[in-house]
Protein backbone atom coordinates (compact mmCIF):
# COMPACT_ATOMS: atom_id res chain seq x y z
CA UNK A 1 0.00 0.00 0.00
CA UNK A 2 2.95 2.40 0.66
CA UNK A 3 4.58 1.70 -3.01
CA UNK A 4 0.45 2.62 -3.96
CA UNK A 5 0.13 5.74 -2.28
CA UNK A 6 3.98 7.34 -3.20
CA UNK A 7 3.48 6.22 -7.23
CA UNK A 8 -0.02 8.05 -6.72
CA UNK A 9 1.67 11.26 -5.33
CA UNK A 10 4.18 11.25 -8.45
CA UNK A 11 1.43 10.82 -10.24
CA UNK A 12 -0.61 13.44 -9.08
CA UNK A 13 2.61 15.79 -9.05
CA UNK A 14 2.27 15.96 -13.28
CA UNK A 15 -1.57 16.64 -12.49
CA UNK A 16 -0.92 19.80 -10.43
CA UNK A 17 2.08 21.13 -13.09
CA UNK A 18 -0.35 20.82 -15.72
CA UNK A 19 -3.65 21.91 -13.11
CA UNK A 20 -1.67 25.51 -13.33
CA UNK A 21 -0.38 25.77 -16.69
CA UNK A 22 -3.41 24.73 -18.87
CA UNK A 23 -5.88 27.87 -18.09
CA UNK A 24 -3.45 30.22 -19.14
CA UNK A 25 -5.33 31.14 -22.26
CA UNK A 26 -8.70 30.86 -20.44
CA UNK A 27 -8.12 33.53 -17.48
CA UNK A 28 -5.77 35.92 -19.12
CA UNK A 29 -8.44 37.67 -20.69
CA UNK A 30 -10.46 37.90 -17.59
CA UNK A 31 -6.84 38.76 -15.71
CA UNK A 32 -6.51 41.42 -18.29
CA UNK A 33 -9.91 43.06 -17.67
CA UNK A 34 -9.80 42.86 -13.73
CA UNK A 35 -6.71 44.63 -13.68
CA UNK A 36 -7.15 47.01 -16.82
CA UNK A 37 -3.70 45.89 -18.44
CA UNK A 38 -3.27 44.38 -21.97
CA UNK A 39 -4.19 40.43 -22.91
CA UNK A 40 -0.21 40.86 -24.04
CA UNK A 41 1.19 41.71 -20.61
CA UNK A 42 -1.28 39.54 -18.71
CA UNK A 43 -0.24 36.89 -21.28
CA UNK A 44 3.79 37.31 -20.71
CA UNK A 45 3.22 37.45 -16.76
CA UNK A 46 3.20 33.94 -17.21
CA UNK A 47 6.43 33.32 -18.30
CA UNK A 48 7.04 34.01 -14.37
CA UNK A 49 5.44 30.15 -13.85
CA UNK A 50 7.56 28.82 -16.66
CA UNK A 51 11.03 30.39 -15.14
CA UNK A 52 9.48 29.00 -11.78
CA UNK A 53 9.79 25.22 -13.15
CA UNK A 54 13.30 26.19 -14.29
CA UNK A 55 14.77 27.59 -11.05
CA UNK A 56 12.94 24.39 -9.56
CA UNK A 57 14.72 21.52 -11.88
CA UNK A 58 17.96 23.80 -11.12
CA UNK A 59 17.42 23.57 -7.33
CA UNK A 60 16.68 19.94 -7.52
CA UNK A 61 20.15 19.20 -8.67
CA UNK A 62 21.43 19.78 -5.12
CA UNK A 63 18.21 19.68 -2.86
CA UNK A 64 17.47 16.53 -2.75
CA UNK A 65 21.04 15.78 -1.18
CA UNK A 66 20.20 17.63 1.52
CA UNK A 67 16.67 16.96 2.67
CA UNK A 68 14.19 13.77 3.18
CA UNK A 69 12.52 13.32 0.13
CA UNK A 70 9.16 13.40 1.86
CA UNK A 71 10.15 16.54 3.47
CA UNK A 72 10.78 17.89 0.10
CA UNK A 73 7.50 16.66 -1.41
CA UNK A 74 5.66 17.95 1.89
CA UNK A 75 7.17 21.04 1.36
CA UNK A 76 7.20 21.83 -2.13
CA UNK A 77 2.99 20.94 -2.18
CA UNK A 78 2.46 23.09 0.82
CA UNK A 79 4.36 26.24 -1.29
CA UNK A 80 2.32 25.66 -4.29
CA UNK A 81 -0.97 25.62 -2.18
CA UNK A 82 -0.17 29.02 -0.52
CA UNK A 83 0.82 30.39 -4.15
CA UNK A 84 -2.42 29.54 -5.36
CA UNK A 85 -4.32 30.64 -2.46
CA UNK A 86 -2.49 33.42 -2.47
CA UNK A 87 -3.25 34.38 -6.51
CA UNK A 88 -7.18 34.63 -5.04
CA UNK A 89 -6.74 36.09 -2.04
CA UNK A 90 -4.12 38.91 -2.62
CA UNK A 91 -5.71 41.39 -5.50
CA UNK A 92 -2.20 43.06 -6.57
CA UNK A 93 -1.05 42.12 -10.18
CA UNK A 94 2.38 43.06 -9.01
CA UNK A 95 2.26 40.38 -5.96
CA UNK A 96 1.10 37.59 -9.32
CA UNK A 97 4.26 37.15 -10.93
CA UNK A 98 5.30 36.22 -7.66
CA UNK A 99 3.22 33.55 -6.62
CA UNK A 100 3.52 32.58 -10.30
CA UNK A 101 7.06 32.28 -10.03
CA UNK A 102 7.13 30.05 -6.31
CA UNK A 103 4.64 28.08 -7.85
CA UNK A 104 6.64 27.05 -11.02
CA UNK A 105 9.43 26.40 -8.19
CA UNK A 106 7.03 23.70 -6.53
CA UNK A 107 6.07 22.30 -9.15
CA UNK A 108 9.73 21.92 -11.11
CA UNK A 109 11.38 20.48 -7.94
CA UNK A 110 8.48 17.81 -7.13
CA UNK A 111 8.31 16.97 -10.16
CA UNK A 112 12.20 15.53 -10.44
CA UNK A 113 10.80 13.98 -6.62
CA UNK A 114 8.21 12.49 -9.01
CA UNK A 115 10.65 10.67 -11.02
CA UNK A 116 13.06 9.82 -8.05
CA UNK A 117 10.24 8.11 -6.53
CA UNK A 118 9.55 5.69 -9.44
CA UNK A 119 13.38 4.71 -10.18
CA UNK A 120 13.77 3.94 -6.76
CA UNK A 121 10.53 1.53 -6.52
CA UNK A 122 10.09 0.28 -9.61
CA UNK A 123 12.48 -2.04 -11.72
CA UNK A 124 13.94 -1.58 -15.23
CA UNK A 125 10.98 -3.74 -17.01
CA UNK A 126 8.16 -1.38 -15.05
CA UNK A 127 10.28 2.03 -14.64
CA UNK A 128 9.38 3.17 -18.26
CA UNK A 129 5.44 2.50 -18.26
CA UNK A 130 4.81 3.92 -15.13
CA UNK A 131 7.06 7.30 -15.84
CA UNK A 132 4.82 6.96 -19.11
CA UNK A 133 1.47 6.71 -16.82
CA UNK A 134 2.72 10.72 -15.46
CA UNK A 135 2.11 12.10 -18.97
CA UNK A 136 -1.54 10.63 -18.90
CA UNK A 137 -2.26 12.43 -15.44
CA UNK A 138 -0.83 15.44 -17.05
CA UNK A 139 -2.96 15.21 -20.10
CA UNK A 140 -6.11 14.50 -17.99
CA UNK A 141 -5.50 17.26 -15.89
CA UNK A 142 -5.02 19.45 -19.12
CA UNK A 143 -8.63 18.13 -20.19
CA UNK A 144 -10.39 18.75 -16.75
CA UNK A 145 -8.70 22.67 -15.37
CA UNK A 146 -9.60 23.77 -18.76
CA UNK A 147 -13.00 22.66 -18.39
CA UNK A 148 -13.56 23.90 -15.03
CA UNK A 149 -12.07 26.89 -15.67
CA UNK A 150 -13.96 27.38 -18.60
CA UNK A 151 -17.08 27.03 -16.20
CA UNK A 152 -16.27 29.29 -13.35
CA UNK A 153 -15.22 31.98 -15.86
CA UNK A 154 -18.65 31.41 -17.01
CA UNK A 155 -20.27 31.55 -13.60
CA UNK A 156 -18.09 34.61 -13.59
CA UNK A 157 -16.48 33.76 -10.83
CA UNK A 158 -13.43 35.23 -9.82
CA UNK A 159 -10.40 34.23 -12.04
CA UNK A 160 -8.17 32.64 -9.46
CA UNK A 161 -11.10 30.13 -9.18
CA UNK A 162 -9.48 28.64 -12.16
CA UNK A 163 -6.72 26.73 -10.17
CA UNK A 164 -8.65 25.38 -7.42
CA UNK A 165 -8.46 21.95 -8.52
CA UNK A 166 -4.64 22.79 -8.97
CA UNK A 167 -4.92 23.54 -4.81
CA UNK A 168 -7.36 20.85 -4.05
CA UNK A 169 -4.82 17.90 -5.85
CA UNK A 170 -1.84 19.95 -4.03
CA UNK A 171 -3.52 19.34 -0.36
CA UNK A 172 -4.06 15.37 -1.19
CA UNK A 173 -0.86 14.86 -2.23
CA UNK A 174 0.33 16.30 1.09
CA UNK A 175 -2.51 14.36 2.94
CA UNK A 176 -1.10 11.10 1.24
CA UNK A 177 2.64 11.86 1.80
CA UNK A 178 2.18 12.76 5.40
CA UNK A 179 1.00 8.76 6.23
CA UNK A 180 3.60 7.29 3.38
CA UNK A 181 7.31 6.15 3.60
CA UNK A 182 9.43 7.42 0.76
CA UNK A 183 12.55 5.87 -0.70
CA UNK A 184 16.10 7.55 0.69
CA UNK A 185 17.76 10.53 -1.19
CA UNK A 186 20.66 10.29 1.17
CA UNK A 187 24.22 11.04 -1.06
CA UNK A 188 25.23 7.68 -2.29
CA UNK A 189 29.12 7.00 -2.38
CA UNK A 190 30.10 7.97 -5.88
CA UNK A 191 31.38 4.27 -6.66
CA UNK A 192 27.82 3.58 -7.07
CA UNK A 193 27.58 4.85 -10.29
CA UNK A 194 28.15 2.32 -12.81
CA UNK A 195 30.76 2.56 -15.33
CA UNK A 196 32.17 5.76 -13.06
CA UNK A 197 35.77 5.81 -12.56
CA UNK A 198 35.08 7.18 -8.85
CA UNK A 199 34.20 10.80 -9.09
CA UNK A 200 31.94 11.45 -12.34
CA UNK A 201 29.09 10.31 -13.96
CA UNK A 202 29.77 8.04 -17.40
CA UNK A 203 29.93 10.01 -20.66
CA UNK A 204 26.36 8.32 -21.42
CA UNK A 205 24.37 10.72 -19.30
CA UNK A 206 25.63 13.51 -20.43
CA UNK A 207 24.57 12.86 -24.31
CA UNK A 208 21.27 11.83 -23.05
CA UNK A 209 21.16 14.97 -21.06
CA UNK A 210 21.71 16.58 -24.45
CA UNK A 211 19.30 14.45 -26.48
CA UNK A 212 16.76 15.43 -24.23
CA UNK A 213 17.49 19.39 -24.29
CA UNK A 214 18.06 19.43 -28.51
CA UNK A 215 14.76 17.11 -28.53
CA UNK A 216 12.89 19.55 -26.74
CA UNK A 217 13.93 22.18 -28.34
CA UNK A 218 13.10 20.87 -31.85
CA UNK A 219 9.43 19.92 -30.39
CA UNK A 220 8.51 23.36 -28.73
CA UNK A 221 9.72 25.05 -31.65
CA UNK A 222 6.98 22.98 -33.92
CA UNK A 223 4.17 24.33 -31.94
CA UNK A 224 5.70 27.46 -31.44
CA UNK A 225 5.37 28.01 -35.56
CA UNK A 226 3.41 25.69 -36.93
CA UNK A 227 0.20 28.02 -36.78
CA UNK A 228 2.15 30.83 -37.72
CA UNK A 229 3.81 28.95 -40.50
CA UNK A 230 0.33 27.33 -42.14
CA UNK A 231 -1.42 31.13 -42.08
CA UNK A 232 0.81 32.55 -43.84
CA UNK A 233 1.76 29.17 -46.02
CA UNK A 234 -2.01 27.87 -46.69
CA UNK A 235 -4.14 30.90 -46.03
CA UNK A 236 -6.08 29.48 -42.54
CA UNK A 237 -7.34 31.60 -40.07
CA UNK A 238 -6.31 31.51 -36.71
CA UNK A 239 -8.89 28.99 -35.21
CA UNK A 240 -8.40 26.20 -38.44
CA UNK A 241 -4.34 26.87 -37.64
CA UNK A 242 -4.52 26.46 -33.99
CA UNK A 243 -6.18 23.26 -34.40
CA UNK A 244 -3.31 21.93 -36.20
CA UNK A 245 -2.04 21.82 -32.13
CA UNK A 246 -4.33 20.26 -30.51
CA UNK A 247 -4.57 17.98 -33.66
CA UNK A 248 -0.63 17.33 -32.53
CA UNK A 249 -1.51 16.70 -28.72
CA UNK A 250 -4.16 14.21 -29.26
CA UNK A 251 -1.86 12.16 -31.08
CA UNK A 252 0.47 12.31 -28.37
CA UNK A 253 -2.44 11.50 -25.57
CA UNK A 254 -3.08 8.33 -28.23
CA UNK A 255 0.58 7.73 -28.53
CA UNK A 256 0.89 7.62 -24.41
CA UNK A 257 -1.76 4.92 -23.91
CA UNK A 258 -0.21 3.00 -27.04
CA UNK A 259 3.05 3.62 -25.87
CA UNK A 260 2.10 2.62 -22.00
CA UNK A 261 1.20 -1.24 -23.78
CA UNK A 262 4.24 -1.55 -25.32
CA UNK A 263 6.88 -0.59 -23.25
CA UNK A 264 5.33 -3.81 -20.50
CA UNK A 265 6.69 -5.95 -23.17
CA UNK A 266 9.45 -4.56 -24.91
CA UNK A 267 12.48 -2.66 -23.90
CA UNK A 268 12.68 0.91 -24.19
CA UNK A 269 15.29 1.13 -26.55
CA UNK A 270 13.57 -0.51 -29.21
CA UNK A 271 10.71 1.82 -29.06
CA UNK A 272 12.98 5.05 -28.43
CA UNK A 273 14.54 4.35 -31.84
CA UNK A 274 11.65 3.45 -33.79
CA UNK A 275 9.59 6.38 -32.31
CA UNK A 276 12.47 8.36 -32.86
CA UNK A 277 13.68 8.02 -36.70
CA UNK A 278 9.55 8.03 -37.74
CA UNK A 279 9.06 11.45 -35.44
CA UNK A 280 12.31 12.48 -37.77
CA UNK A 281 11.14 11.45 -41.03
CA UNK A 282 7.33 12.92 -40.48
CA UNK A 283 9.35 16.36 -38.98
CA UNK A 284 10.57 16.73 -42.64
CA UNK A 285 7.09 16.57 -44.11
CA UNK A 286 6.02 19.31 -41.75
CA UNK A 287 8.24 21.62 -44.17
CA UNK A 288 7.79 19.67 -47.38
CA UNK A 289 3.68 19.02 -47.60
CA UNK A 290 1.65 21.55 -50.11
CA UNK A 291 -1.69 21.28 -48.32
CA UNK A 292 -3.06 21.66 -44.77
CA UNK A 293 -5.27 18.56 -45.42
CA UNK A 294 -1.71 16.66 -45.71
CA UNK A 295 -0.19 18.78 -42.39
CA UNK A 296 -3.24 17.79 -40.35
CA UNK A 297 -2.53 14.34 -40.96
CA UNK A 298 1.28 14.56 -40.05
CA UNK A 299 0.20 16.54 -37.13
CA UNK A 300 -1.85 13.63 -35.58
CA UNK A 301 0.78 10.77 -36.93
CA UNK A 302 3.87 12.80 -35.29
CA UNK A 303 2.07 13.38 -32.28
CA UNK A 304 1.14 10.07 -31.87
CA UNK A 305 4.95 8.29 -32.52
CA UNK A 306 6.45 10.93 -29.78
CA UNK A 307 3.51 10.73 -27.34
CA UNK A 308 6.04 8.74 -25.08
CA UNK A 309 9.23 9.52 -26.27
CA UNK A 310 10.77 12.42 -23.61
CA UNK A 311 9.95 9.62 -20.36
CA UNK A 312 11.15 7.00 -22.40
CA UNK A 313 14.58 8.85 -22.78
CA UNK A 314 14.41 9.84 -19.48
CA UNK A 315 13.95 6.08 -18.44
CA UNK A 316 16.81 4.92 -20.48
CA UNK A 317 19.41 7.50 -19.01
CA UNK A 318 18.03 5.78 -15.71
CA UNK A 319 19.28 2.23 -16.89
CA UNK A 320 22.84 3.79 -17.76
CA UNK A 321 24.02 3.24 -14.24
CA UNK A 322 23.03 0.44 -11.41
CA UNK A 323 21.90 3.13 -9.10
CA UNK A 324 20.66 6.74 -10.22
CA UNK A 325 21.61 9.30 -7.89
CA UNK A 326 18.43 11.99 -7.23
CA UNK A 327 21.40 14.65 -8.72
CA UNK A 328 21.83 12.19 -12.12
CA UNK A 329 17.69 12.11 -12.41
CA UNK A 330 17.36 16.00 -11.95
CA UNK A 331 20.40 16.99 -14.38
CA UNK A 332 17.90 14.49 -16.93
CA UNK A 333 14.89 16.60 -15.77
CA UNK A 334 16.65 20.15 -15.72
CA UNK A 335 17.71 19.55 -19.07
CA UNK A 336 14.31 18.84 -20.67
CA UNK A 337 12.87 22.38 -19.02
CA UNK A 338 16.08 23.99 -20.43
CA UNK A 339 15.44 22.66 -23.81
CA UNK A 340 11.82 23.71 -23.34
CA UNK A 341 12.48 27.49 -21.97
CA UNK A 342 15.43 27.81 -25.08
CA UNK A 343 12.92 26.86 -27.93
CA UNK A 344 10.66 30.06 -28.06
CA UNK A 345 13.90 32.61 -28.11
CA UNK A 346 16.11 30.43 -30.64
CA UNK A 347 13.85 29.19 -32.86
CA UNK A 348 12.22 33.49 -32.82
CA UNK A 349 16.19 34.17 -33.66
CA UNK A 350 15.89 31.36 -36.75
CA UNK A 351 12.72 33.33 -38.11
CA UNK A 352 14.15 36.79 -38.10
CA UNK A 353 17.12 35.82 -39.70
CA UNK A 354 15.47 33.59 -42.30
CA UNK A 355 12.00 32.43 -42.45
CA UNK A 356 9.46 30.04 -40.60
CA UNK A 357 10.25 27.10 -43.54
CA UNK A 358 14.31 27.65 -41.36
CA UNK A 359 12.48 26.94 -38.30
CA UNK A 360 10.88 23.98 -38.94
CA UNK A 361 13.70 22.59 -40.82
CA UNK A 362 15.61 23.33 -37.37
CA UNK A 363 13.11 20.82 -35.58
CA UNK A 364 14.21 17.86 -38.46
CA UNK A 365 17.87 18.92 -37.22
CA UNK A 366 17.24 18.59 -33.68
CA UNK A 367 15.51 14.92 -34.10
CA UNK A 368 18.37 13.95 -36.40
CA UNK A 369 20.94 14.79 -33.37
CA UNK A 370 18.96 13.77 -30.93
CA UNK A 371 18.78 10.04 -32.16
CA UNK A 372 22.83 10.73 -33.10
CA UNK A 373 23.34 11.35 -29.52
CA UNK A 374 21.17 8.55 -28.34
CA UNK A 375 23.12 6.19 -30.57
CA UNK A 376 26.44 7.09 -29.26
CA UNK A 377 25.48 6.66 -25.38
CA UNK A 378 23.73 3.23 -26.54
CA UNK A 379 26.74 2.18 -28.47
CA UNK A 380 29.21 3.45 -25.49
CA UNK A 381 27.39 1.55 -22.59
CA UNK A 382 26.90 -1.44 -24.80
CA UNK A 383 31.14 -1.65 -24.98
CA UNK A 384 31.12 -1.19 -21.26
CA UNK A 385 28.38 -3.93 -21.07
CA UNK A 386 26.41 -1.79 -18.33
CA UNK A 387 22.96 -1.73 -19.56
CA UNK A 388 21.02 -2.87 -16.60
CA UNK A 389 18.49 -5.19 -18.66
CA UNK A 390 19.37 -6.50 -22.36
CA UNK A 391 17.91 -3.64 -24.38
CA UNK A 392 16.55 -5.28 -27.71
Amino acid sequence: MNKLRITLTSFLAYFVMSAVISPLGIVSGPIAGHYDIAVTTATAGFSYLTAGILAGTLVSLVIFDLFRLKHIVLGCSGLTCVSLACIYLVDSYLLFPVWLLLAGLACGVNLTAAIIVITNIYNTRLRASMMLLTDSFYSMAGVLSTWLAGRFILQQLHWGSAYLLAFLVALLIICIAWFSSFPSTSRRESSELAGSSGKYWPAQIFLVGAAILVYLTGFVTIYSWIPNYTQAQFHLDADMAGGLVSRLFLGMFTGQLIMFCLALKFAPTRIIFIAGVLATLLSFSLWNIDSAAGLTVSMFVLGLVTGGLLKLVIAFGTMLVSAPSPRMISFLIFNSALGTALAPALSAVIVARYDMVAALRFTSLCYCVMIVLLVWAYVLQRRMGEMSEPAF
